[in-house]
């Protein structure tokens, strides 16, 4: 019998989830939460070091059995602060956020709006006070934003937008 112990809370409703523990062999331990109690498990997590905190845990949203969103903790702290999520199903990822203050909310995102595998619509929350100030849009997905919008004295309303190139600037003469 291990003597690992963790609490879970894959649900983020701030309750400790029931969970089973499984070590993988390794070192490290696999933790499983069937969070709607139908049977079946809807979140793992992975602790690879076995100290307690989670390096990574698979979602499955909607629990129909397939994980849509993968979680990391890339700086050791025991917090999730990045997501990939494969919206449609496809088995690819077209959404990530990030949490780069540690917050506990995301703060930038890029997503894949089209489905292409390509991400073409970006977004930061730069104050980081939960409101979005900053998007971007690269229609023709060439590496270089089309328009860029921002709200530079974070009041709530976008002031400034940016045209990347004359297809996409409607004042820029033909």
């Amino acid at each position: 019998m291990s003597e690992y112990d963790i609490n879970v809370d894959a649900d983020g409703d701030g309750h400790w989830d029931d969970h089973t523990v499984e070590s993988d062999g390794h070192g490290g331990y696999n933790v499983y939460v069937d969070q709607n109690n139908d049977g079946r498990v809807d979140f793992v997590g992975h602790d690879t070091d076995g100290d307690g905190l989670l390096e990574s845990g698979a979602y499955d949203n909607n629990f129909d059995g397939n994980f849509e969103s993968q979680n990391v903790d890339t700086n050791g702290d025991g917090w999730f602060d990045q997501q990939h999520t494969d919206r449609d199903g496809d088995g690819r990822f077209d959404v990530a956020y990030g949490d780069t203050n540690d917050d506990g909310q995301w703060d930038r995102t890029a997503e894949d709006t089209d489905f292409d595998g390509r991400a073409d619509t970006f977004a930061a929350d730069r104050n980081y006070d939960g409101d979005t100030d900053w998007q971007a849009r690269d229609n023709d997905e060439d590496g270089q934003y089309n328009t860029v919008t921002t709200d530079s004295d974070y009041n709530g309303t976008y002031d400034t937008t940016r045209f990347g190139d004359q297809e996409t600037n409607p004042y820029a003469s033909a």
